[in-house]
């Protein structure tokens, strides 16, 4: 006869029930009854295994228990039982019985014991943290924390770990822009990009793992040279569009290609980093105005609708900046550089560059897109006069000698003096981050 959990507990007052006097235990006759041979079928594998213990849907109570000798179907609530047993036979195998002891317990509490129990299991060995690498000394500073040069422990590769503070995101509103950068990385690998290895977060801040380039970034370098030559700065202006081309060929706007975004390898070749403000070409918004102002096209500061001409913009004022050491429109705020941007057209011309890179550089600082270098694709950069012969398969292969090799510089003196101290997060920010709805916005932030 078929006995519910119902009969073994009593009716009178079930809180003060002692599960001490049940103790569940393996049903010896079930075994004959099973001959699934199934691997995930636990009374199967005991038959394969004379150390390993079964168990499916049945349990026989004690003998001193109100009912005794008797199989009982295992009823739903019994189902979290069931996978503790699961868990402690695997743990201690050879054992005949398992008893579950639980003084003056309901069957609820026990059921919120075993809960904490396994949500607080330490993480396996294998899931990325900050455990996983040695931090060896801050190399950078970016608007959310501070970049590290690590070493990872289990195969001591050299990683550039870039933390960033949940509370100072917060703050700037920009939850979206981070969770952005890392869904755009973990779709995009190229040799002209900062490629993304990890990502990973605690409860205080976010973490990208990313490849380490200790030449340092452009505007480090264009603060000491002032100025580059012209062969200089088509080597430099090449690589920007390589790893533009790739970007745009995924329908990707940069939207903030300036000098601190270009950053050097050991062999001077320049790559391309820091999505935050990328966006894919169907999801910019004309009233969206991220972006550097210096570097920011006419349209997107006037609030106008843009698309990938944007980027071409930016290289055209950077490479302007390259050989005459300033930028064509200058102002202490973004209102003074775009009464400069409307008031006039700035035009390139020196006698000392050759008219081709001064006719490069002039279209692409065209204030109407329409009309700008690259209206029509990125291909009107890669065919002009100035370009045309260069050898595009040998640079992205990096088989070209670099004209302009910074070396290592990461440790410096002089490099390390520009990263000034990171600043505590507010205790108003980060008494939100206790909070399990804040902590929600970056669900999802891994990448393994």
């Amino acid at each position: 006869m078929n006995v519910s959990l119902k009969d073994i507990i009593p009716n009178k007052n079930p809180s003060q029930f002692n599960l001490n006097k049940i103790r569940f235990k393996i049903s010896k006759k079930v075994e004959s009854y099973c001959q699934c041979n199934q691997k995930n079928c636990l009374i199967c594998a005991r038959k394969r295994s004379s150390s390993m213990l079964s168990m499916k849907n049945s349990i026989v109570v004690d003998e001193n228990s109100p009912v005794s000798k008797r199989t009982v179907e295992q009823p739903k609530p019994i189902q979290l039982f069931n996978r503790s047993i699961s868990r402690q036979q695997s743990n201690h195998l050879g054992r005949a019985s398992v008893n579950i002891s639980t003084t003056n317990t309901t069957t609820n509490n026990y059921t919120r014991t075993r809960k904490t129990s396994v949500e607080s299991s330490p993480p396996k060995d294998n899931i990325i943290g900050k455990h996983s690498f040695k931090y060896l000394y801050v190399i950078g500073k970016g608007g959310f924390g501070k970049v590290w040069r690590v070493e990872m422990k289990a195969n001591k590769l050299e990683f550039a770990l870039k933390e960033m503070i949940k509370a100072k995101i917060i703050s700037k509103r920009s939850v979206n822009s981070v969770m952005n950068e890392k869904y755009l990385l973990e779709h995009l690998k190229h040799p002209f990009l900062v490629n993304m290895h990890y990502a990973y977060q605690d409860r205080e801040n976010l973490y990208l793992v990313l490849d380490l380039l200790r030449g340092g970034d452009l505007r480090y370098h264009i603060g000491r040279q002032k100025r580059f030559t012209e062969e200089q700065t088509k080597f430099f202006v090449s690589c920007i569009l390589l790893s533009l081309q790739y970007l745009h060929q995924n329908g990707i706007i940069h939207r903030d290609i300036k000098p601190e975004n270009l950053v050097f390898d050991k062999d001077g070749y320049l790559r391309l980093t820091d999505l935050g403000v990328a966006r894919l070409n169907r999801d910019s918004s004309p009233s969206d105005t991220s972006g550097t102002p210096g570097y920011m096209a006419p349209e997107v500061m006037c609030r106008m609708e843009h698309s990938f001409p944007v980027d071409y913009y930016a290289v055209g004022v950077i490479a302007f900046e390259l050989l005459l050491g300033k930028r064509p429109y200058n102002g202490r705020n973004r209102q003074e550089i775009r009464e400069q941007i409307l008031s006039k057209q700035v035009q390139m011309r020196d006698d000392k560059f050759s008219a081709k890179v001064q006719d490069f550089i002039n279209r692409l600082l065209i204030r109407k897109p329409q009309q700008r270098l690259g209206a029509q694709g990125i291909h009107e950069l890669f065919e002009h006069p100035w370009l045309c012969n260069y050898n595009w398969g040998k640079l992205l292969n990096k088989e070209i000698k670099a004209q302009y090799i910074p070396g290592t510089i990461d440790g410096n003196f002089d490099y390390q003096s520009q990263i000034s101290a990171d600043s505590e997060p507010q205790e108003e920010a980060s008494t939100l981050l206790r909070r399990k709805s804040v902590q929600c916005l970056f669900e999802g932030y891994k990448y393994f």
